[in-house]
């Protein structure tokens, strides 16, 4: 027993001391690759060596004394900063432990991919936001509640009206219900996507912050786009995008 007690305290609590240390960074990195907050890890990281070689190499008093009460208060800095991020990473947890597993009927699917292809073919502007597993209830409670069954002619009579109140807006489907229409979405601040529009910068921005799988067609090109996990895939064929569809975006990874 002591020999096992000793290979216990000694080895494996440090073993699994380091996984799951390693398991966290590696899912931040995941989070935040390819996002502003990469730049603001590196500028942190910048400081932190600024602190070292201040206090321990050079002994420069005042700058010393200065970086270290940036320290004391940068729990509340990273927490106001990595708002965002840190929202994600709790909606992720919480997902895994609460899953509503939406899952999209086939008759359904064909419904919205032949919906999203007349809109494509016609050069008319969609949104649609299919919820997966994060909740999108305070994005619904932003336009108005239909609760109607899935229809292509539905889905074609709020985005082909230009001057109906819901055109502008984003559609948000779980299972088989359009649950809300003319919702707003957050608007993605990646600067790589200057060119793009309204519309393509909401599909982002709400993939950024759930796991939702997000329809775009480009007002002015006709184009189909889909958002997830916090990328844009453009040029997206009416038979590709009912196959991300049926696989919750998953195919996308």
């Amino acid at each position: 027993m002591r020999a096992m007690s000793y290979i216990y305290n000694v080895y494996i609590v440090n073993i699994l001391d380091i996984l799951i240390l390693a398991l966290i960074f590696y899912r931040l990195i995941l989070i935040i690759k390819g996002t502003r907050a990469i730049q603001i890890v590196i500028g942190i990281l910048f400081i932190l060596g600024l602190t070292i070689v201040a206090r321990d190499v050079f002994h420069l008093k005042a700058l010393s004394w200065l970086l270290e009460n940036f320290w004391l208060a940068a729990v509340i800095i990273f927490a106001v900063i990595f708002q965002n991020e840190i929202r994600n990473v709790l909606a992720q947890i919480g997902s895994q432990l609460w899953s509503s597993k939406s899952k999209i009927e086939d008759s359904y699917v064909t419904e919205i991919v032949e919906a999203v292809e007349d809109l494509s073919k016609s050069i008319m502007g969609g949104l649609i936001a299919l919820e997966n597993e994060v909740g999108l209830k305070n994005f619904m409670e932003t336009g108005i509640v239909l609760d109607a069954n899935i229809s292509k002619e539905l889905l074609l009579s709020i985005f082909k009206n230009k001057s109906a109140p819901l055109h502008d807006g984003a559609v948000v489907i779980f299972n088989r219900k359009i649950m809300a229409a003319g919702c707003l979405l957050p608007l993605s601040h990646e600067t790589n996507f200057k060119l793009f529009g309204t519309r393509h910068r909401a599909a982002l921005g709400l993939s950024e912050v759930t796991d939702a799988l997000v329809i775009v067609v480009s007002e002015e090109t006709g184009k189909i786009s889909v958002a997830y996990n916090g990328k844009l895939h453009g040029n997206v064929s009416a038979s590709r995008l009912k196959e991300i569809i049926k696989s919750n975006g998953k195919v996308l990874k």
